[in-house]
C-alpha cells in the first residue's frame, strides 16, 4: 500500500508545472516529447496566460504553437485560444490567418468579436480594424481563410449593429 502511495507521488512529481519563461523552442520540444494534453496539463495559470500573451501580440512563433496545443486543452482553454486568436487578428492577421488555413478553427470563432460585456461602439471599431489588417493579407496560399475571416468579420459587424 505504502510503496503504491510513493509511486503515485513520484509520477505526479514527473510532469513538474511549466515556467512562464517559456520559449516557442520550449515549447516544440516539450510537445516532441510528450503529447498537447499533458503540455497544457503541466502549465500553471501564469505560464497559460504568458503564452496567450505572446499570443495576442501577434509574436508569429507563439501563433504557430496554436495548433499544436489546440488539441490538448478543455473547453475553458480552448476559448481562451479562440478570444486570444481573435485579438490577435490585428497585430498579425497573416499569422492567424494561418492557423485558420490548416482547418482547426472555423472562421466565424476567430473572426469576430469575442469579447464579453463591450460596447456595440468598441465592437464595430474592433471589427473595422480586423477588417483592414486581414483584407491587407495578399499572400495566395491565405486567400480562401482571407476571404472566410473577411465575410465573418462583416457578418459580425452586422450582428454588432442590430
Amino acid at each position: 500500500m505504502r510503496s503504491a502511495s510513493v509511486a503515485a507521488i513520484l509520477a505526479a512529481l514527473s510532469l513538474p508545472t511549466l515556467s512562464a519563461d517559456l520559449t516557442p523552442g520550449d515549447f516544440r520540444a516539450l510537445l516532441a516529447e510528450r503529447d498537447a494534453s499533458a503540455v497544457v496539463q503541466s502549465l500553471d495559470e501564469a505560464s497559460w496566460n504568458a503564452f496567450l500573451t505572446h499570443v495576442e501580440a501577434g509574436d508569429r512563433g507563439w501563433i504557430d504553437l496554436v495548433p499544436l496545443l489546440a488539441a490538448g486543452t478543455d473547453s475553458g482553454t480552448s476559448e481562451s485560444l479562440i478570444i486570444t486568436l481573435s485579438r490577435a487578428l490585428r497585430a498579425n492577421p497573416q499569422g492567424v490567418l494561418t492557423v485558420l488555413a490548416t482547418g482547426g478553427y472555423a472562421a466565424n470563432d476567430i473572426c469576430a468579436d469575442n469579447e464579453i460585456e463591450i460596447s456595440t461602439l468598441d465592437a464595430v471599431r474592433f471589427i473595422d480594424e480586423a477588417l483592414v489588417k486581414v483584407a491587407a493579407v495578399l499572400d495566395p496560399a491565405l486567400s480562401e481563410a482571407r476571404n472566410a475571416c473577411l465575410y465573418a468579420l462583416s457578418d459580425a459587424r452586422i450582428a454588432a449593429l442590430i
